[in-house]
């Protein structure tokens, strides 16, 4: 009976509290807070409702299009040049840098972003328009076909090509 009676009497008590405004009961979870008025739920429950609603794709988008807009600002760029050059801020991010854990995670990162099929394909093709680029120079012209005109060059191209000549040949024999 006395279990009954002290459970009561906190009932009482806290029945109390919140009638003298003292605190107040959470929406969510149940548990009792410092009142507030107009306050409803607690500081957990509005940090985990905050969070999930920041999860949201639309929200996210639009929190990021917000901090691109104020990363843009003229004033906002020159104060955070102006920081970037400081002589202890660039020792702490050289310092960061050569961690082994940064090491670490650009490695990964990089090889996640080169392994994409659409910057392997840029790459590509960014790499075959140099290469025509490059063979097109006079310098690099003139410079093959000097190599090409190498007696010891000449020789392996018609070994090379006879062995084709033969291959291919012997292929057609068996078809």
């Amino acid at each position: 009976m006395e279990f009954f009676e002290e459970e009561d009497e906190e009932i009482k008590q806290l029945m109390l509290r919140i009638s003298r405004k003292e605190i107040t009961l959470c929406d969510s979870c149940d548990t009792f807070f410092d009142y507030i008025p107009q306050k409803t739920t607690c500081d957990e429950c509005k940090k985990t409702r905050r969070r999930k609603y920041e999860q949201r794709p639309e929200v996210k988008e639009h929190i990021r299009k917000r901090a691109r807009e104020y990363r843009q600002r003229p004033e906002v760029k020159e104060r955070r040049r102006e920081y970037r050059q400081r002589p202890e801020v660039k020792e702490r991010e050289y310092n960061r840098k050569q961690t082994p854990e940064y090491k670490v995670q650009q490695r990964e990162y990089q090889r996640e972003y080169y392994n994409r099929p659409e910057v392997k394909k840029r790459r590509r093709k960014q790499q075959r328009e140099h290469a025509r680029e490059y063979r097109q120079r006079p310098e690099v012209k003139e410079r093959r076909r000097e190599y090409e005109q190498r007696p010891e060059v000449k020789e392996r191209r018609r070994k090379q090509q006879r062995e084709r000549y033969h291959r291919l040949k012997k292929l057609r024999e068996e078809e």
